[in-house]
């Protein structure tokens, strides 16, 4: 599942090798997001000045540096601590044990998307996630990776004649596996089932290419875990994310 994230960030991110020991993602245009921008957990002699090196690239770009961190790994937690770091959030890995998720709105459409359909994708993934200012940056990224990922877009019918976009995600299998990630609903029409249908949808696009595990990941700040237990997800694992401020002290 690690390996399937890391793949999936790489699309979106410049990497960047630190010290042959640790991987460093940047995407200076998706200011502020700690999932496409971070340094992933890693395992180096010298941690210390692994950390300083990665900041001082992201601080040199204008940005603030995130590094997502398996829970147990305490010794590079107290360099964070030393070197200013904040834990901010836990990043949860739910994996599917249902086969299918029953839902049956008739209402709500999801289709895959094509080449035609990319800039609804952009504009829904932007919409429901208030990131309007990512526009040309995300097309730009979907443009390039299209035929790496599956991206569904729902429509919400609001009367007998009309559908309007209503949320997004982006599959990817990659691994052996189906990663499930940038699942977001348009504010206007959250709670309404609109995510449980493209889950669902999703699972049935894992099983057709052959592939058993389905997972996504979600944030503790983001209140999800107890919407996607009911869906039938199980916790796998979790880890904590930490971030260094530019204008920290």
């Amino acid at each position: 599942m690690e390996a399937n994230e890391t793949a999936f960030c790489s699309l979106w991110t410049v990497h960047i090798r630190i010290r042959d020991c640790a991987d460093l993602f940047v995407n200076e245009k998706l200011v502020g997001d700690y999932f496409f921008n971070r340094l992933n957990p890693f395992v180096c002699e010298d941690a210390t000045n692994v950390i300083e090196e990665a900041a001082n690239v992201c601080l040199r770009k204008g940005m603030d540096l995130s590094l997502i961190l398996h829970d147990k790994n305490t010794d590079v937690q107290n360099c964070l601590s030393t070197a200013g770091f904040k834990w901010i959030d836990t990043m949860q890995t739910l994996r599917a044990e249902s086969e299918r998720v029953e839902y049956d709105n008739e209402k709500i459409h999801v289709v895959r998307v094509d080449l035609r359909s990319i800039p609804s994708w952009v504009d829904a993934f932007c919409r429901s996630f208030d990131v309007l200012e990512w526009k040309s940056e995300v097309k730009e990224k979907i443009d390039l990776h299209f035929k790496k990922m599956i991206l569904l877009l729902s429509y919400f019918r609001v009367s007998d004649s009309s559908a309007k976009p209503a949320g997004c995600t982006a599959l990817f299998p990659n691994q052996g596996l189906m990663g499930l990630y940038c699942l977001g609903t348009i504010s206007n029409f959250r709670g309404r089932g609109v995510a449980k249908k493209m889950i669902g949808v999703s699972l049935r696009i894992a099983q057709q290419q052959g592939l058993d595990l389905l997972f996504l990941q979600t944030f503790t700040n983001e209140g999800l875990f107890p919407l996607y237990k009911k869906l039938g997800f199980r916790f796998v694992y979790k880890k904590r994310v930490y971030a260094l401020k530019r204008n920290s002290d």
